[in-house]
């Protein structure tokens, strides 16, 4: 668990993760590992910002000197909004989760964390199931698709699935019953773990060669890994991908390579 702070009550520092929740949030440790391996004078905190705040919030860490943040659920929409100057990836997908405060720009480094994120893996075929239709989720279907995999999207309400397909242009389909069968690749986009929820799938019915993959991570599995580990799925969490767009973001203010041995073992 992170210390954390309301964003009316944010203290001086040059870097942020802004979130709602933020408490569970590894950013400021990678961070601050980073800093520390390459003698760079710096802070990160977490800062929590509450649903319809984030412009506000944003300003404040601006006026506070802040350099610049990381954006985490549910606020990455809120941040593009916020934006002035953006990445070509945060325009085309409408959504940004790393931001330059000096220059108000703002790009996405979630695209290529999680593509970095299945390095190492060897899939059978490269069918993917996402579960969720957030601004996650976008990016996720965006990697997935750069890297030629086949995509189904479920969520909850069809219907927003249906528009996130369709606005964006992706050649994923929409299930309306997140059947398991035939996937190389499940991924819970949502933020249903963070709560330690369960969503309405059948673990039964997934190939043993199939890696679940959960973007959240907590002090153990989540819920949604916890259940396909029981029936002998390959499972991970989200601090690879975490580490992967982390080291991204870093480059992104920096202009400089980022430790990434040094911001996994500070996950680890």
């Amino acid at each position: 668990m992170s210390d954390f702070y309301p964003w009316r009550k944010a203290p001086e520092a040059d870097f942020a993760v802004i979130g709602c929740p933020i408490s569970h949030s590894l950013s400021p440790k990678m961070h601050a590992a980073a800093f520390a391996e390459l003698g760079l004078e710096s802070s990160y905190v977490a800062i929590e910002v509450q649903v319809g705040e984030v412009a506000e919030g944003l300003d404040h860490l601006q006026s506070l000197g802040y350099r610049g943040v990381n954006v985490t659920v549910p606020h990455k929409e809120d941040a593009f909004d916020w934006c002035q100057d953006a990445s070509d990836i945060a325009v085309k997908l409408c959504v940004c989760n790393t931001i330059d405060l000096r220059r108000n720009r703002g790009t996405n480094t979630d695209v290529v964390g999680f593509s970095r994120s299945l390095e190492g893996h060897q899939f059978t075929g490269k069918k993917a199931l996402v579960l969720g239709a957030g601004g996650s989720a976008r990016s996720i279907i965006y990697s997935l698709e750069l890297d030629g995999w086949e995509v189904t999207l479920w969520n909850r309400t069809a219907s927003r699935a249906d528009r996130l397909v369709k606005q964006f242009g992706f050649s994923a389909s929409v299930s309306s019953v997140p059947s398991l069968a035939s996937f190389d690749l499940i991924v819970n986009s949502t933020s249903a773990s963070l709560g330690g929820n369960r969503l309405p799938v059948d673990w039964t019915e997934a190939s043993k060669s199939a890696l679940a993959y959960d973007l959240a991570y907590g002090d153990g599995l989540t819920p949604f890994l916890i259940d396909a580990d029981r029936l002998g799925v390959a499972v991970q969490d989200g601090r690879r991908m975490l580490m992967e767009q982390g080291a991204a973001a870093f480059e992104f203010w920096w202009d400089e390579t980022a430790p990434r041995e040094v911001m996994m073992a500070a996950l680890l």
